[in-house]
């Protein structure tokens, strides 16, 4: 029986809240920096005449007066965290970009942000004692601030400051660092500085070869999905060992348009094509009028942090769903190399101007990027998350649809469509049809990982939790 028509059984569900990371920088405290003659590894910016500071232990103490030192460079999607043990004074980072400056610091009653145009307190968390650590996360024009409960990371407040709308700019955050501030009393155990995971995340798709089969590496496949923030969102890559609960941040992708700004469009279908050894993408410009942007090249973006330059498609001149252009509001591509007929199949999810809903058109072409002809459409109804699926000699088409019903999937072949079936809905609207076919020993296991829409935040897009399912 074809796995996709049998019964889907729920392997596992979690949520993910800001627990992966890709480290960026970390203060070593395991050697004497502060009378190091022969290295400066933490160059003074300011200190007090009656600065009294020691490095022993593996902690970095401070006794009397107050200190910045430089960490590491600023970055405009990173989280800067630090463990401390505080009886008076204040800790937190010092934030600059060219033509900008500001400051996250924690007294022994108060969060404070002191900015060129902007200044506020708030109180502590009732939970933040005498030990404690930080945690702030950046994205352009806000800083939000957390600090760890019982070891997890919750949500405090945020900070806005219009001088750092522009923080995504190349030419900004490339000049820019993040400096630890420190005054008074206390011990700071540990400060680091890492990309992490965000709130939740969504809009799963597998790195796949041009004709769609599942690329996988050493047991663990790669798959990117939007990181969702307190609000915003950006690209994350993963690693995952199919069936498994072990999930790894392994990279964080971004894209520039042209402009030297760095965007974290989201939902993209990454084909990894092995003759040409090249990466082919598809993304939704959401911050660039929304409409289609691609790009092929040569580099790895699996690890580490990475950006890629696109091209944004034409935008189109007509009303007209089934042309091949540009249109508003078209998102969740996906891309496969059809070998049998030496065709590319191009889906995008575009709104239907007549039923005012989102429904996949498909289009073919001999090449990746340009030239496509209408071939066909979807059915009514409010379609996302598409994704083309082989199996054996079969080519289907899987996608999330309906905002009422839960789990309403589509299955489309060349017989027509049908509905998915799983023993335990994954308690969301409109998930995403990521189906990936996976040779496991002497079988072929078909694993669906989606997602619900639950709110991490109060971020209308801040969903969501993760769902594992088996046929």
């Amino acid at each position: 029986m074809n796995p996709l028509y049998s019964e889907f059984k729920r392997k596992f569900s979690l949520s993910m809240y800001k627990n992966l990371k890709i480290e960026l920088g970390r203060m070593s405290f395991s050697k004497d920096f502060i009378n190091d003659t022969r290295g400066d590894l933490y160059p003074i910016m300011q200190r007090s005449e009656d600065c009294e500071e020691s490095v022993e232990h593996n902690l970095y103490t401070l006794s009397k007066g107050s200190i910045k030192r430089l960490f590491c460079q600023f970055f405009p999607f990173a989280t800067y965290e630090a463990s401390v043990c505080m009886t008076d004074g204040e800790v937190g980072f010092c934030f600059t970009l060219p033509g900008a400056e500001a400051a996250i610091t924690v007294s022994t009653s108060t969060v404070k942000y002191s900015g060129e145009s902007e200044r506020k307190e708030v109180c502590l968390p009732a939970f933040v004692k005498e030990e404690f650590t930080l945690i702030i996360s950046c994205r352009p024009g806000a800083f939000d601030v957390y600090f760890k409960n019982n070891g997890k990371p919750e949500y405090t407040c945020t900070f806005y400051d219009k001088k750092f709308q522009n923080s995504n700019f190349y030419s900004s955050f490339s000049n820019g660092y993040a400096i630890l501030y420190a005054s008074g009393n206390l011990i700071v155990k540990e400060v680091n500085s890492y990309i992490d995971n965000g709130v939740s995340i969504a809009d799963i798709r597998p790195i796949k070869y041009e004709n769609g089969e599942i690329l996988l590496e050493q047991g663990r496949i790669y798959f990117t999905a939007s990181i969702r923030m307190q609000e915003g969102t950006f690209q994350g890559i993963f690693s995952w060992i199919p069936g498994t609960a072990e999930f790894q941040m392994t990279g964080a992708l971004f894209y520039d348009c042209g402009d030297g700004r760095w965007r974290g469009y989201v939902a993209p279908v990454i084909l990894y094509h092995r003759e040409k050894k090249q990466c082919y993408v598809w993304v939704s410009s959401f911050e660039h009028e929304h409409i289609l942007a691609y790009a092929s090249f040569d580099g790895d973006l699996r690890f580490g942090v990475n950006v890629v330059d696109v091209e944004i498609m034409e935008k189109a001149t007509s009303s007209d769903i089934t042309s091949f252009a540009g249109f508003v509001g078209d998102e969740d591509p996906d891309l496969l190399y059809d070998e049998e007929n030496d065709r590319w199949l191009l889906a995008i999810c575009r709104l239907d101007p007549e039923i005012k809903q989102y429904i996949y058109v498909f289009f073919e072409s001999k090449d990746p990027f340009h030239g496509y002809t209408y071939l066909g459409k979807g059915l009514n109804g409010s379609e996302t998350g598409g994704s083309f699926i082989r199996i054996d000699s079969g080519l289907y088409f899987v996608c999330g649809n309906d905002f009422k019903t839960t789990s309403e999937y589509r299955i489309y072949s060349k017989n027509g469509m049908q509905t998915a079936k799983f023993n335990h809905p994954d308690g969301g609207f409109r998930g995403w049809g990521t189906v990936m076919p996976i040779k496991t020993g002497s079988r072929t296991r078909c694993y669906w990982l989606t997602f619900d829409r639950h709110n991490g935040s109060k971020y209308n897009w801040s969903y969501g939790n993760i769902y594992c399912f088996e046929a």
